[in-house]
């Protein structure tokens, strides 16, 4: 590489221009050199400026095309809490534009420049108008809304996109909430055209907004019916295809879809139920031009659908595992997977070529298959995700065992036995004689095996008549299912269970684990001798059995992983908390510790032995672990680097934070520490079905 923009490259190898995508100037800049092209092709090789459009100005500059002008705020008028109108005068006058087409709005919010891209809805070539809905977590859409003022400072790109009809073409317009900006600004551009406008809001919290799409829309030929989703009214979600052969006809009009992502599939599933021309409907997002085609060319399908996937990782609702449902969700979560996959591994091939193909797949059997490189890279990156782990500083040395072809030709009684052998097989390979390996061992994509124990080494609760129980109360019901499976215990405090995997959500079948492949640790004490007497032993290795595994829209149902313990995992949870072992009292009797109200502290101090004996007996056995401490520094060291990366680290406080000396940890002290679920992940899950 030489010239001009080899030594730019040099100089911005990690300067991020699409932060949507994450993708870099070097990036681009190597698109340049090889490809050439136009603002088109860099997007559709890098994807950069396909989310929300505000970095389109800054790979304009690199190209050498300057987009952004001068603009100046003359009118900001607050329609209600969610909704402002702001118009803007330019500088110099735009060329003819076509209705609703899009712009890239730069601000100078203190001493950055932020850009977002928005509708236009209503534009003469010399004043832009656009409707912002302020959102709580948005940085520029609240400082439109609250701080822009009109001697603050913007910029506007030329105007794109936009919609255009034939004359015998009747638009018809399916929107949700803001995603009204296309059809209003139609509606204004041309007062003559017959559209109908079927818009879902919530009225509760946009009065103002409705008022002024009336308003808009009654001086013009179009037509709008709203239903208020607050007070109940009519969802397309209950009986979309009744309503659109009702009020939609497939010879003339043109469906044209706008709003979240959900209502989108919604409206799409419908229409394909239908038998509709796909080439006849026009998508939108919020973000792109309003006006692609949705077309069945497959040469096409990673243009024309890019704009349904957003770059940041897939946000899940909750810890409990929600599979992906509809091509559309799917694709979503499979492209926002790969990109993630080539921008930090890459790979020989184009990201666009697989991409299409996994595309190719998704319409052609409703999934698609991992390459080996990506089940590894997803897994490890489920890990590096795993907002309630401490211990992902090492997410990166996780050992992947593929067993995705294990059923292709089992059934029953036969694969259980075949999964449990791996299941042995992974205690083997990740207890490696007490320098324990993190692995998981991935299982078909299918979801015909579930394993119903939590983890796969577990010590019984064997209930008794009068309540109390032997053993770990945690595992009561399971040790039930094991007992009506014909299991027998000896009735001990550390009875390991056996493993129980149900296949087709039909039956389920029960096998002991091999005494060699179960490490387990006696806990002694370094100088009180009574706590070694006790008979107290845990073991080594902590495999969680029954939790799935979600990548890029595939679900992986059974996917047992290991990692290492935290020293107070075992002494502050499984023996000393009061539902589990409820050990405490029993070692301050060991201890000779009085527990009367002079000395109120006696757990504190049986708490800290307990744990002084976990760690001080895995250490002589030779089994590897962490204390609270050393895996707090290790986290800290984890967030430096992620950050350092450009990559934000979540995670669930009451997980993260040691039940133990809390405020010695520095995360306790750290209030941007957020809960967020982030995809690739593990979920916890009911029987698969």
């Amino acid at each position: 590489m030489s010239g001009t923009l080899g030594r730019i490259k040099a100089e911005t190898d990690h300067q991020v221009v699409c932060h949507c995508r994450r993708v870099t100037k070097s990036e681009i800049l190597d698109t340049i050199i090889e490809c050439g092209g136009c603002l088109n092709q860099v997007s559709e090789l890098t994807g950069a400026g396909t989310v929300c459009g505000g970095c389109t100005p800054a790979i304009n500059q690199i190209l050498g095309i300057e987009t952004l002008r001068p603009a100046r705020l003359v009118s900001k008028i607050r329609l209600d809490d969610c909704y402002w109108s702001l118009q803007f005068r330019l500088s110099e006058s735009s060329p003819a534009l076509l209705p609703a087409c899009d712009v890239a709005l730069e601000c100078r919010i203190g001493s950055s420049f932020h850009t977002r891209s928005y509708t236009l809805t209503r534009a003469s070539r010399s004043t832009l108008e656009i409707t912002v809905r302020r959102e709580a977590l948005g940085l520029v859409s609240r400082w439109l809304c609250d701080d822009a003022n009109l001697d603050s400072e913007f910029r506007i790109s030329v105007p794109f996109g936009g919609l255009e009809y034939g004359k015998l073409d009747r638009p018809v317009f399916l929107a949700a909430g803001i995603g009204i900006t296309p059809a209003l600004g139609l509606a204004l551009a041309r007062p003559d055209l017959n559209a109908r406008i079927f818009w879902w809001v919530r009225g509760s919290q946009a009065s103002g907004l409705i008022d002024y799409v009336r308003r808009c829309v009654a001086d013009t030929a179009s037509t709008i019916e709203i239903y208020d989703t607050s007070k109940g009214d009519f969802s397309l979600r209950d009986e979309a295809q009744d309503w659109l052969r009702a009020h939609v006809t497939p010879q003339q009009d043109v469906p044209h879809i706008c709003g979240p992502h959900g209502f989108m599939e919604t409206a799409l599933q419908a229409f394909s139920s239908l038998e509709w021309h796909e080439e006849r409907i026009r998508l939108a997002s919020f973000v792109y031009a309003p006006g692609g085609l949705l077309k069945k060319e497959e040469k096409s399908l990673h243009r024309i659908e890019e704009f349904k996937i957003p770059e940041e990782a897939t946000v899940a609702p909750s810890f409990h595992l929600r599979p992906a449902e509809g091509f559309l969700t799917k694709q979503r979560e499979a492209r926002s997977f790969l990109k993630q996959f080539y921008h930090e591994v890459g790979a020989q091939r184009p990201f666009s070529e697989r991409f299409l193909e996994v595309t190719k797949e998704l319409r052609r059997t409703g999934t698609y298959t991992h390459t080996l490189d990506e089940l590894a890279y997803g897994s490890r990156l489920a890990w590096r995700n795993s907002n309630r782990c401490i211990g992902r500083f090492f997410w990166q040395s996780l050992t992947v065992r593929d067993r995705r072809n294990l059923s292709e030709d089992l059934s029953g009684w036969a694969l259980a036995k075949a999964v449990f052998d791996e299941l042995v097989e992974h205690l083997r390979f990740g207890t490696n004689g007490g320098d324990l390996r993190p692995s998981i061992t991935v299982f078909p994509a299918d979801r015909r095996v579930f394993i119903e124990n939590g983890q796969i080494i577990l010590y019984a609760g064997h209930e008794q008549s009068d309540g109390s129980v032997i053993g770990d109360p945690k595992n009561v019901d399971l040790t039930n299912l094991a007992t009506s499976l014909g299991w027998k215990g000896s009735g001990t405090p550390f009875d390991v269970l056996p493993v129980m995997i149900t296949i087709d959500s039909q039956e389920t079948y029960c096998f002991d684990l091999p005494n060699e492949a179960v490490l387990e640790v006696e806990l002694c004490h370094p100088e009180i001798e009574t706590i070694s007497q006790l008979g107290l032993k845990w073991f080594a290795v902590p495999a969680v059995a029954n939790m799935a595994l979600d990548i890029g829209g595939v679900v992986y149902g059974a996917a047992p992983s290991n990692g290492f313990y935290m020293g107070t995992e075992i002494g502050s949870f499984n023996l000393g908390d009061p539902r589990r072992y409820n050990l405490l009292p029993k070692l301050a009797e060991a201890m000779g510790l009085s527990c009367d109200d002079d000395n109120p502290l006696w757990r504190d101090q049986a708490m800290v032995e307990l744990n002084r004996a976990v760690i001080y007996s895995f250490k002589n056995a030779g089994v590897r672990m962490l204390d609270h401490h050393a895996l707090s520094a290790w986290f800290e060291r984890f967030r430096k680097d992620e950050t350092r990366l450009g990559r934000p680290v979540f995670g669930h406080w009451p997980w993260i934070v040691p039940p133990m000396s809390a405020n010695l940890s520095e995360v306790w002290h750290d209030p941007s520490l957020k809960n967020v679920i982030l995809k690739p992940g593990y979920f916890y899950q009911s029987q698969c079905t």
